[in-house]
């Protein structure tokens, strides 16, 4: 069952504003590693979905064969760390995707920066700071 493009990019915008409110970032996490999908659009591309609430993580549990458990981060560790990292391995990111795995699939770059650019200020800078001390501590 297909959603229309409307439901798809509000659950898209209800992502980025509730990781931003919560500071927190929701996936689904086994032994085999953390929930994905093939992306609709390529079929060598891999997804991983994330999802604003642990509700909307648990839902998705169904549709996949291994047992998941629902794992939280934090917003600064997804941005900088995770969206880096799926970057450099091709990854694309699913934020939100609903119960059937429908949803945006975005490069984990360009999710970072609209992220980034919803932010209050206040908060891009506290994270932009950590940011700048742990890459100059090492």
């Amino acid at each position: 069952m297909l959603q229309d493009s409307a439901t798809v990019e509000s659950n898209f915008q209800r992502f980025i504003d509730r990781v931003i409110e919560s500071e927190s970032v929701f996936y689904l996490s086994s032994d085999e590693g953390v929930a994905n999908s093939v992306s609709n659009e390529d079929e060598e591309t891999v997804v991983l979905v994330f999802w604003s609430d642990r509700a909307y993580a648990s839902r998705a549990k169904s549709v996949f064969e291994d047992e998941y458990l629902e794992s939280e981060m934090t917003l600064f560790d997804f941005l900088y760390r995770w969206l880096p990292g799926m970057s450099g391995d091709g990854a694309l990111a699913g934020p939100n995707w609903d119960g059937n795995l429908i949803g945006k699939e975005i490069d984990p770059f360009s999710l970072r920066t609209e992220i980034e650019e919803r932010m209050p200020p206040e908060l891009r800078e506290k994270y932009e700071e950590r940011f700048n001390e742990l890459t100059n501590n090492t």
